[in-house]
């Protein structure tokens, strides 16, 4: 599945719940277990922009993103948990192409303060950044 498949798989699950159901939604999927391990927080792994601290890990092999993640707020580990699951799987190009407003297909920005868009926007443009970071060094080696 591409991201923007994932994309749209993922807002028309949201879009099946009103207002409070989508933040409850939310907060379930972050009692599910992260995939980056709690020793791997680091400052280097951090997004920063964010009221909450995001943790996020991207690994390029065979030209696929896989994003490992975790947060100490539940909305915000439910959203990372979706917007990282769009990237994982995703080929390199599309990952580095996707548009962050795509992500609004998700149709969870309206359930947040405009600081809290802010922090979803550079969950997006770290992950790109980063991918790109280790495209260009899987390039040179």
């Amino acid at each position: 599945m591409t991201i923007k498949e994932k994309i749209k798989h993922w807002g028309s699950k949201l879009e099946l719940l009103e207002g409070m159901e989508r933040l409850e939604y939310l907060v379930e999927l972050a009692d599910y277990k992260t995939s980056l391990p709690r020793e791997q927080r680091s400052d280097d792994k951090l997004v920063f922009g964010c009221i909450s601290r995001i943790w996020v890990n991207p690994i390029v092999e065979n030209d696929k993103v896989n994003v490992e993640y975790d947060s100490d707020s539940m909305i915000t580990k439910g959203i990372t948990r979706i917007v990282c699951d769009c990237f994982t799987g995703g080929d390199v190009a599309e990952a580095i192409s996707i548009h962050r407003d795509e992500f609004n297909d998700l149709r969870i920005k309206e359930l947040l303060t405009a600081q809290r868009r802010n922090g979803l926007g550079n969950l997006i443009e770290t992950i790109q950044k980063k991918v790109i970071e280790l495209n260009k060094t899987k390039q040179t080696v």
